[in-house]
């Protein structure tokens, strides 16, 4: 799969350099508009499957075509966890009273009256995105766009920063300590994502394995009635269409963000953004053996982001970005209040977080940088600082353009 993943680097730096050569005959003004950030989504093992929103901080609707394409790899880990949730009310009342990690040692699996699910993740995700946006009259656009993903065992040099031996590398000498997450005990640079549903429904990715997530489309609306205060509103309705083998579905969104512009002179400015959006996934199932990824039906995210920005002497615009992002979780969480976690034999530290992050939400921070004139590109670093399922670590490069 290696091949691939070449392939799609050159096609992306192809793309970009004729962008360029095509805008340098066409148009000199820069494409800045708004916050300068690609699709922030984590590779989440369950995310991936489902239609998330990517939050929309731009100031106005696009007045051309624009094109726009991303990569993206993320290292997710976490060992062999079985989850068992009784459906007998009177052990679930019991087990309130019982920490997590001792109700494994209280039942016997094979006589146990309850649905049961399992996760095991390891590898680096490579996420491949790409959108069309076109102008649409009275300050809206319309985008349509693609997600796909190949799992990879994370060798050398395609996933410099996010294998398994950099992460373990920045663990032992900087902060985590030694192999705090088990890597080292099951092996570096493997690649396998299993899950089994509470419906006996299984999904198993090994390293070059390729899905392809689906196809989103996003309308979107720009009011300008604040705009003389430099502050930018959108308004977005959005439908997913998951063409994955192991879900096939529609998901229905809608969205809200604003956009705050701060001058200090004509070459330094200051953006400050905010998102909230929610989606209502599987709410049309196209067939009957969809795997379930969480038992909560409606999904929420927010995102703030801080931009600060710079224009050079070549009128290219430098764009620095913090954002902070938070995601409701993908199962109820009064579910882990009776949930009964089983630990691999082999695993010792954080073992549980494959199931018990389910129940919690989901947020992570990301560091971006963008360079602006005719053509945007975009390079970020992103961290989960609470372990809760995305990446322990991601990287990604985008390129947009017009057309």
């Amino acid at each position: 799969m290696l091949y691939k993943l070449s392939f799609l680097f050159f096609a992306l730096t192809f793309c970009q350099f004729t962008a360029a050569q095509k805008l340098k005959n066409t148009d000199t003004t820069s494409i800045k508009n708004g916050i300068s950030k690609p699709s922030l989504l984590s590779t989440n093992p369950f995310g991936i499957f489902i239609s998330r929103l990517n939050h929309n901080l731009k100031k106005k609707a696009a007045s051309n075509y624009e094109l726009d394409f991303s990569i993206e790899s993320g290292n997710v880990w976490g060992p062999n966890v079985k989850t068992y949730i009784p459906n007998d009310e009177n052990i679930r009342n019991e087990l309130r009273a019982i920490p997590w990690f001792s109700r494994q040692y209280l039942f016997d699996e094979d006589s146990l009256n309850a649905d049961n699910y399992e996760i095991e993740t390891d590898g680096v995700i490579k996420g491949f995105r790409g959108n069309l946006t076109i102008p649409l009259k009275h300050n809206q656009e319309l985008t349509i766009g693609f997600r796909a993903f190949l799992l990879t065992s994370g060798f050398f040099p395609f996933s410099s920063f996010t294998n398994d031996k950099f992460i373990e590398f920045f663990h032992d000498n900087i902060a985590g300590g030694s192999d705090p997450f088990d890597r080292e005990v099951f092996g570096y640079n493997k690649a396998r994502i299993k899950y089994i549903d509470r419906n006996g429904n299984r999904l198993d990715l090994k390293s070059g394995d390729f899905a392809f997530g689906g196809i989103e489309t996003h309308y979107y609306y720009y009011p300008k009635f604040l705009n003389s205060k430099q502050i930018y509103l959108n308004f977005g309705a959005h439908l997913g269409t998951n063409l994955s083998r192991y879900n096939t579905s529609l998901d229905l969104g809608f969205s809200f963000a604003a956009v705050k512009q701060l001058d200090f002179n004509t070459r330094n400015f200051m953006l400050f953004g905010f998102g909230i959006n929610g989606i209502r996934k599987n709410i049309v199932d196209l067939k009957p053996d969809n795997i379930d990824f969480g038992t909560n039906n409606f999904i929420g995210s927010l995102e703030s982001d801080i931009e600060y920005n710079f224009v050079s002497k070549g009128n290219t615009t430098h764009s620095f970005t913090i954002s902070f992002y938070l995601q409701t979780s993908l199962n109820k969480k009064d579910e882990a209040n009776y949930a009964i976690h089983v630990r691999d034999e082999d695993a010792f530290n954080s073992w549980q977080h494959g199931t018990r992050h389910l129940y919690k939400n989901n947020d992570y921070w990301t560091l971006v940088y963008s360079f602006t004139r005719k053509v945007q590109t975009s390079f970020y670093i992103q961290q989960d600082f609470t372990v809760n399922n995305n990446p322990d670590l991601q990287t990604g490069i985008a390129i947009k353009f017009k057309l």
